[in-house]
């Protein structure tokens, strides 16, 4: 290497170096979090149901595949007709299951075919709910002895006015929690700068089996009660 050219390069080096050493390098840190509180609340309101959920079919079993379908196709148009004479519209009725199994016996270690089990299942709204008894009594006649009730559940069909009022409800606990804090902590609550809410799903109101299966002539009673819809909020507010 020329030794000119290496003098040249050894002083670039150090003025690059100098150069390193006496620039301001300014870190500028993000600024804290303004002090706040955060709280939650909630709240709820209850209201009387207005549509019925029923799911209910048939089961039926028979020597062959063609004679079990046939069976329960009979009982489960019956069935729906006697839905549909009774105020039932077509859009609240939906097939929600149908199946064909087969049934074996165990002889001497054996597998035998034993015949077929057909299930057609639908899930109807009722949504003249005052009828709901006297729908599920005319329906479970009209299958006979193939009929089957699987389960009846209550609900809201729109529960918008009342997620509303839960809604503020949960605010105003949430504000009452803050104030309570803030006096607490000798500060002065501001405004709210987020809120954050959480819905709970309108759990409707469900009858077991057993609770639907009646003997004879004698109505099916069905209590409405009421359904809670609750709404929950995560508020984060300000100090002044």
């Amino acid at each position: 290497m020329n030794l000119r050219f290496a003098v040249v390069v050894a002083t670039v080096a150090l003025a690059l170096f100098a150069f390193a050493c006496t620039a301001e390098t300014n870190i500028v840190s993000p600024d804290q979090e303004a002090p706040g509180i955060t709280v939650s609340g909630s709240g709820s309101v209850f209201g009387e149901p207005d549509v019925a959920v029923v799911t209910l079919g048939v089961e039926a079993q028979a020597a062959t595949v063609g004679e079990a379908r046939t069976q329960a196709a009979e009982r489960m148009d019956a069935m729906l007709q006697a839905l549909k004479d009774g105020g039932v519209a077509d859009d609240d009725i939906q097939t929600t299951r149908f199946s064909v199994q087969p049934q074996y016996d165990f002889v001497d270690g054996r597998q035998e075919l034993r015949g077929f089990l057909v299930n057609n299942v639908a899930t109807v709204k009722v949504r003249e709910i005052d009828d709901t008894g006297d729908l599920i009594d005319g329906a479970l006649a009209a299958g006979g002895d193939l009929s089957r009730v699987a389960s009846l559940a209550f609900t809201i069909d729109d529960p918008s006015a009342l997620e509303e009022e839960a809604r503020t409800k949960a605010v105003q606990d949430a504000r009452a929690r803050a104030e309570t804090l803030a006096e607490a902590a000798g500060v002065e609550l501001g405004d709210a700068r987020s809120i954050i809410e959480s819905r709970a799903p309108v759990v409707p109101v469900g009858f077991a089996r057993e609770e639907l299966a009646q003997a004879g002539d004698v109505a099916s009673p069905i209590e409405l009660g009421e359904l809670e819809v609750q709404v929950d909020v995560q508020v984060v507010y300000g100090l002044e």
